[in-house]
């Protein structure tokens, strides 16, 4: 082998594990949209339920509910910062800098900000 090639493969690696890192970041974007949307929609029908009948809405489904939304937009945080962790690594090792896309943080932080709007909608209860 000589240096030409190994001057290529070394760049051509850290661009596929940065590829990686954000087809790992798009996984957990997905696994939090599922969580926070399961959460909301338990929170939301119990709430209707209980607007419904004359018994006031029971703890249980709206605690549920908070925690998976809760859960999603944790989990989505904690998955936006070991990618940018995993990217300031790479750059350090000599990732090009038109390496990384900008979609999987955008969409990231988009999700997140629906995920707060989410639980703060359940946790104060408001109507649509």
């Amino acid at each position: 082998m000589n240096d030409v090639d190994r001057d290529l493969r070394i760049p051509a690696a850290l661009v596929r594990t940065a590829l990686s890192s954000e087809q790992t970041l798009m996984s957990w974007v997905r696994t939090s949209l599922s969580m926070s949307t399961f959460g909301f929609a338990i929170a939301k029908f119990f709430q209707y339920l209980a607007g419904q009948a004359d018994s006031p809405m029971a703890a249980g489904p709206r605690r549920l509910g908070i925690a998976l939304i809760l859960l999603g937009v944790l989990v989505l945080t904690a998955a936006v910062i070991e990618h940018l962790l995993r990217i300031r690594g790479l750059k350090k090792q000599g990732l090009p800098a038109d390496a990384s896309s900008f979609l999987p943080l955008g969409s990231a932080g988009a999700m997140l900000a629906i995920g707060l709007a989410a639980l703060v909608s359940v946790f104060l209860k408001w109507q649509f």
